[in-house]
Order: structure tokens, then C-alpha cells, then sequence
């Protein structure tokens, strides 16, 4: 697959025709470089009904002159959070009217495995600035953009013009990019969204008011929106999962989770059994997912605390080298992770899954209701949102503390009375959150207080099962390694540590979750 690169850009409709903007003061930056003109021909793919085009990716075949820096080649975009764009660029190649198998195959998603045909020419005449820090390293690059963007079909299509101003910033410098967006708004600059304008261009699929909140206060309305939503946001995340960007897999999990949750809490609004099937299927994909995501945590604690290590080492103490340590600690976490996220590829390649996406999809815009859909909202969810509550206080107290505490230093043991005591918990509490939060857009502050206590025990429970899977994987390392025993052995009493203060946390947490006071809105 080819490699994905993470662009954090901002694009703005330019206020005039002059360039964009880049002096004065702005954190890091000490000398703008000499400009750069770049001119490009691009021809962007879609589906016949411009699928990719609603969904915000695109995959274009970007030309030019062969002296120009600009990159010539396929580059599918995929927008994620904020001013994120994830690229994936793939060789020019032959073919000038197919797009190349391993793009296509990333856009599953949203084609559904339908041909991608070009549907819009777009010609750019651009203006790139970059800016330098005092060490001449470039920080951000400000393009400013003549664009001519023509439908291909019909043949005759009059051309749409607009000039834009883009910053891209390197090393994640968020500060850098905001500070040129303040600087670029307080010049008049309104901030872009380009898929919008090529929608626009093609006549395409407008999504305005999608995110809006159903007038319809009915029960089955209030769940079949947040159904539809959490369907949405698994779509998204489905190409950035494949690319393995980061948080993609947590994320695509996480809207798994929220709908097998919602589907559980409130099967009454729908026919008995009908959401049987689904439940067992996004079960699967939370399972399957779940290597890569335990990994995908693992490493960034693990990096981070040797990292500490490194900094207090002391030449010649005897206790080994963290550096050397986390080279190879960052070696085996990379070649685990790349198993578990080949793992993620084939389930999300699989025709299960490809059958779990359209059943999905059946049920939201079908719904096998049953009478309860049709009653007021708060008069039906609200007490099973309270159902879910009692289900979470049921699993606390299978919770025995004190044995816990004793048996916690014992990994083997600890880690199998995880499975028994904790998962019910975190599966329970994650319901009783997932619940209430369909909720909260109508009931308001009451409701989002719930979510964010609750929240707060799940993050206690899920940093107390990070430490077993921490545990479990450096107590292996050690024989696999066979050196580096004294900084692995540091890592493992600190995530010792972090489990027995998060364990002995969970009390209080869910005291603070279980008041009665904040779950008065359920009555």
C-alpha cells in the first residue's frame, strides 16, 4: 500500500488577488523564502453519482510541467479532524482514465467498489511561499491559487474560477497555523471547505444540514438519528483505518461500539430480534479492531516512558542504555503492529463486513420499528437509559476490591481477574455512557454532566486495562530480547504503579457516577 502523509492546511477564499500574506509576526517564523510559481492540470474521479464527492475524498491525477516541484501523480485525499488531511500518493503510471487498484480499494467506503471515471478538469496557477525559522528550516508554506475548475460532463460545461490562499504547516505546528488564520481573517479571508466548492462545480450532493436535530421528538426519531450518525462516522473513518492514520482504528471502534450500544439499550423501540444480528456482527469488528487499537495505545505509552528513562540515564551505571532499549522495544511494538493492522485490512476487506455495512445502512434508512418508536422520546428511552445505569451498578458490585488489591502484583493472576471483574464493568459503563449521550442534545446539561462522570470512570478502568496488556507484553519482552532487563523491569513496576492508583480510583469515580442527584433526569 502506498504510504499515507498528514497535511495540517487551512484554505481560505483569498479577499483579493493579491499573494497570501506571510510577514509580521508569527511564532517561529524569521525570513519568508524566495516564491515559487507552479502551475498544475489535475482530473479528479468519482462515481457517476459523485459519492466520493459527498463523502469529502477525492482521488485526482495531478500533471504539470516536469521542472515544476509540485508532486505529478495520484493522490487520494481523506479529510480527518480539524485542519487534517490524510494524503496517499500513488506513481503516474500508464493509465490516464482509471484510477490505480490500491486507491480505489481505499475508497470503499464511499464507492462501494463502483468504477471511479474522471468528472472534473481543474487547472491551477499557484504562488508558494515558504516560511523559515532562524535555523533556515522551512516551518509552513503559503500558496496562493488561481483555479479554474470545468465539469466533463456535459462536454460544453463553462469553467468556475475562484483564488484561494492555503498554509500548511510542518511538524504539527498548530500554533503557526492559527496564528496565520487569525492573521489571514482579520484581512476579510472567509475560510474555504474545497470539496464544497468542487461539489459545487459538479452540481453534486449538498450535505448542509445533515448534522441538524430531527424535529421529530419521537423515540424511534432520536435513536435512528444517532444510529445514522455513528454509521456516518464508521464510513469516515473506514479509509483513514486503511491507511492506518493515527486514531483511525480507535476511532472506527469507537463508533462501533456507540452503535452496538445503542442498538442493546433501546432494541425495544424496534421489532424483537431485529437487532440480534447486527449487535453480533459489530461484536465481530470491535474483536477483530481490537489488536491494533491495544497496540496502537501500548506504543504510545510505552515510547513515552523510556523516553523519560533516556533522560535520567546515566553513562556507565550498569542499568543499560534506555536509548538502545526502546530501539528495540520500538522495533518489536512495529512489526506487532504491522500484524495486527494487516489483521484490520482483512476484516475490513472481507465480504462480512462489506454485508455488516449494508445491513447498517438497511436499518437506518428502513427501520423495523416497533409501537415505541412512535411515542415521545424521554417517555421511552429515558428509563432505559436508567436500565443501562442499574446494569453498570450491578457490575460494580461484582467488583471485590480487596482480593483485587491482593493479587495485583501477580500478573498472570491479575490479568484473568481482569476479564472477570473489569470487562463487565468498562462494557457496562460504556453502555450506560453511549445511552445517555443519544439523550443529551434534548435533555440538555444534566444529561452531558452524566456523560462526562461516566467518562471519567471509563478512563480509569481503560488505563487500568492498559497496564495489564503493558505487563503482559514486557514481562514477554524480557525473555525475547534477552537484554535490557533492568529498564524493562523499571517500565513494568511502573505499570504496576498506574494500575493499583487506577484500581483504587475506580471507587470513587463511580461514587461520583452513581449519585443520585446526577441521574434525576432519568426519572
Amino acid at each position: 500500500m502506498p504510504s499515507p502523509r498528514l497535511a495540517l492546511t487551512r484554505t481560505y477564499l483569498a479577499p483579493t488577488s493579491a499573494p497570501a500574506p506571510g510577514a509580521g509576526e508569527l511564532p517561529g517564523v524569521a525570513d519568508v523564502a524566495a516564491p515559487v510559481h507552479v502551475t498544475t492540470e489535475e482530473t479528479h474521479f468519482d462515481t457517476a453519482d459523485l459519492a466520493l464527492a459527498a463523502a469529502g475524498v477525492s482521488v485526482r491525477r495531478q500533471t504539470g510541467d516536469r521542472t515544476s516541484p509540485a508532486p505529478r501523480g495520484w493522490i487520494l485525499e481523506v479529510p480527518g479532524r480539524g485542519p487534517r488531511t490524510h494524503e496517499v500518493r500513488h506513481a503516474l503510471g500508464r493509465a490516464a482514465r482509471t484510477a490505480p487498484a490500491a486507491l480505489q480499494r481505499l475508497t470503499w467506503a464511499a464507492a462501494r467498489g463502483r468504477t471511479l471515471g474522471p468528472v472534473l478538469a481543474l487547472t491551477t496557477t499557484a504562488h508558494q511561499r515558504d516560511l523559515l525559522d532562524a535555523d533556515g528550516l522551512v516551518v509552513a508554506r503559503l500558496t496562493t491559487r488561481e483555479v479554474s475548475a470545468r465539469a466533463l460532463s456535459p462536454e460544453d460545461s463553462a469553467a468556475q474560477t475562484w483564488s484561494e490562499w492555503q498554509a500548511e504547516v510542518v511538524d504539527g505546528r498548530r500554533d503557526l497555523l492559527d496564528a496565520i488564520a487569525d492573521a489571514w481573517e482579520a484581512l476579510g479571508a472567509e475560510e474555504s471547505d474545497r470539496t464544497a466548492q468542487l461539489r459545487a462545480v459538479l452540481d453534486g450532493p449538498d450535505d448542509e444540514g445533515d448534522d441538524a436535530v430531527s424535529v421529530d421528538d419521537s423515540a424511534g426519531a432520536v435513536v435512528l438519528g444517532r444510529l445514522a450518525q455513528d454509521v456516518g462516522w464508521l464510513l469516515a473513518q473506514d479509509p483513514l483505518a486503511r491507511i492506518d492514520a493515527p486514531d483511525a482504528v480507535r476511532s472506527l471502534r469507537g463508533a462501533a461500539r456507540r452503535l452496538l450500544h445503542v442498538l442493546g439499550t433501546f432494541a425495544p423501540v424496534f421489532a424483537e430480534g431485529t437487532t440480534d444480528a447486527l449487535r453480533t456482527e459489530l461484536t465481530w469488528l470491535i474483536e477483530v479492531t481490537g489488536s491494533a487499537r491495544d497496540l496502537e495505545v501500548l506504543t504510545e505509552q510505552l515510547l513515552e516512558d523510556l523516553d523519560e528513562e533516556a533522560a535520567g540515564y546515566v553513562a556507565g551505571s550498569g542499568t543499560g542504555d534506555p536509548a538502545v532499549v526502546a530501539d528495540r522495544v520500538r522495533a518489536v511494538l512495529a512489526e506487532r503492529a504491522g500484524a495486527a493492522h494487516a489483521e484490520v485490512l482483512r476484516a475490513l476487506d472481507s465480504q462480512r463486513y462489506r454485508d455488516l455495512v449494508a445491513a447498517l445502512e438497511t436499518f437506518v434508512a428502513d427501520p423495523p420499528t416497533a409501537r415505541p418508536a412512535r411515542r415521545e422520546a424521554g417517555k421511552v428511552l429515558l428509563p432505559l437509559v436508567a436500565d443501562a445505569h442499574r446494569a453498570a451498578r450491578e457490575a460494580y458490585r461484582d467488583l471485590d476490591l480487596d482480593t483485587h488489591v491482593e493479587i495485583e502484583h501477580d500478573v498472570e493472576r491479575a490479568t484473568a481477574d481482569d476479564a472477570r471483574t473489569l470487562t463487565r464493568l468498562r462494557a457496562a459503563a460504556a453502555a450506560a455512557r453511549d445511552a445517555a449521550a443519544v439523550l443529551a442534545p434534548r435533555v440538555g446539561e444534566a444529561a452531558e454532566e452524566y456523560v462526562d462522570v461516566v467518562r471519567d470512570l471509563l478512563d480509569l478502568l481503560d488505563e487500568h486495562a492498559g497496564t495489564v496488556v503493558a505487563r503482559e507484553f514486557l514481562a514477554g519482552l524480557v525473555e525475547e530480547l534477552g537484554s535490557g532487563a533492568f529498564v524493562l523491569g523499571r517500565l513494568h513496576a511502573l505499570a504496576e504503579v498506574r494500575s493499583a492508583v487506577a484500581f483504587h480510583d475506580v471507587e470513587s469515580a463511580w461514587d461520583a457516577a452513581n449519585r443520585k442527584k446526577l441521574r434525576r433526569w432519568m426519572k
